[in-house]
């Protein structure tokens, strides 16, 4: 090896023995993976132990990828997660994947998925609305809740049966009626300003325009009497999307499946999919939370009235959803323990994905058993986790994740600092 090798360099050059050295241990990705949102808040490098490498500490970034490594998604495309290697050296996981995925996911499991890692769990900062979404047939995400403000809400399914044309007509109405009041507006204000202005303005139902009139008027001028007579509108399209969708108290520890009710998807004999969904409230209230899912298309339906202006496209949202009324607690979902493993408790179990609960102590450790890769995240406490030699494979602290490689093989974790959970996510085997 040339003296100016790094170990990314050997391992992208596929050495297979430093291969296998990689996939005995824990895959650790740089926890600093962010993306600002405007619906963002300031939490995440705090709770990630991880600065913004060199950014303003006022930016809002609204979402950190844990594990991204495919290339087939756009986002996951645009922010890979990045692997620092023993010797300091870094290497994309993508590229890893791409030198290496037998060694590292086993040759099974390349056969099913491909070069990939088929999940793309993020963690949310959420101060704002997010817009309006959907996602493509046979896709769930779930929202493990690890902060919530007192009275945090989010809107989650339908809550009335809904008719699909007219729901279409309504935020189609609704878009023009957006790009109408950006004209009339003109230079009066920049998007930034106007979506100042408006945000606190629209979450007050009880909002008229004569609570902008005295600071709109002199700005707009002659112009003022129709952008009068737009903002009613608007202003009735954000709360008539909003209120067409359950609003789910949220708070830390829960989890929610955003999932077609198992009696609707049976019924009519379609596959549990992501039901509507406005991540965030009107108050601001925040909520952090790591959400799970597999990289896709998210297809935006409405964006809550926000400027700038966004794409939208309702009529493939529409297509996607389920347009049947469901409930709030459909969606909340408990931990079950696993009968003869104590410390370990299911959530989820679907055929996208397998959630597992794990909380060590001081005088309880967890044993998994060797099986497929999947990934693991530190809600809590740090924990050392030991292979069944005894080997040390890796640590990990309350921010961190990890994909756990087909070659550690069956291990231990033990619990260094308490309380400690560790959140275990596993795909199923659809063979």
């Amino acid at each position: 090896m040339p003296a100016s090798d790094t170990e990314a360099d050997v391992l992208l050059r596929d050495n297979g023995a430093a291969a296998a050295r990689l996939a005995s241990e824990l895959v650790v990705p740089l926890n600093n993976n962010f993306v600002e949102r405007p619906w963002g808040g300031f939490r995440l490098p705090e709770l990630k132990r991880a600065p913004a490498d060199g950014t303003d500490s006022r930016r809002r970034i609204g979402e950190c990828f844990e594990i991204a490594a495919d290339d087939r998604d756009a986002e996951a495309r645009r922010y890979p997660s990045r692997i620092r290697l023993r010797d300091g050296s870094v290497a994309t996981l993508p590229a890893l994947l791409d030198a290496h995925a037998e060694a590292l996911l086993g040759a099974r499991f390349v056969a099913r998925h491909g070069r990939h890692w088929p999940l793309l769990p993020k963690t949310l900062d959420v101060v704002e609305l997010l817009s309006v979404q959907a996602h493509p047939p046979g896709n769930t995400e779930v929202y493990m809740i690890l902060a919530a403000e007192p009275g945090a809400t989010l809107r989650l399914g339908f809550k009335t049966d809904v008719d699909a044309k007219s729901f279409g007509t309504r935020v189609a109405a609704g878009r023009r009626d957006q790009q109408r009041l950006k004209q009339l507006c003109g230079s009066a204000f920049g998007d930034e300003a106007l979506q100042s202005e408006l945000k606190p303005w629209l979450a007050d139902r009880a909002a008229t325009p004569a609570a902008l009139e005295p600071r709109w008027r002199p700005l707009l001028d002659k112009r003022w009497p129709e952008v009068a007579s737009v903002l009613p509108a608007l202003h009735a399209a954000y709360w008539d999307v909003l209120d067409l969708m359950n609003e789910i108290p949220v708070s830390p520890g829960q989890v929610l499946y955003n999932a077609t009710p198992e009696r609707i998807a049976a019924a009519r004999g379609i596959p549990r999919s992501a039901e509507i969904h406005a991540l965030g409230n009107t108050q601001a209230l925040e909520i952090v939370a790591l959400e799970i899912r597999k990289p896709g298309t998210t297809y935006r339906a409405w964006d809550n009235v926000r400027f700038p202006l966004r794409d939208v496209d309702a009529d493939a949202a529409i297509a996607a959803l389920n347009l049947q009324r469901t409930r709030p607690e459909e969606f909340v979902v408990a931990r079950t323990s696993v009968a003869g493993r104590p410390g370990v408790a299911v959530s989820v179990d679907s055929d996208e994905y397998r959630l597992e609960h794990l909380t060590p102590t001081s005088t309880l450790s967890i044993d998994v058993a060797a099986g497929e890769p999947h990934n693991l995240h530190a809600l809590a406490g740090a924990v050392s986790v030991y292979a069944s030699d005894g080997a040390l494979v890796g640590r990990l602290a309350s921010g961190d994740s990890a994909l756990v490689p087909i070659g550690v093989g069956a291990y231990r974790v033990v619990a260094d600092t308490e309380p400690a959970e560790v959140l275990k996510v596993s795909v199923p085997d659809a063979a």
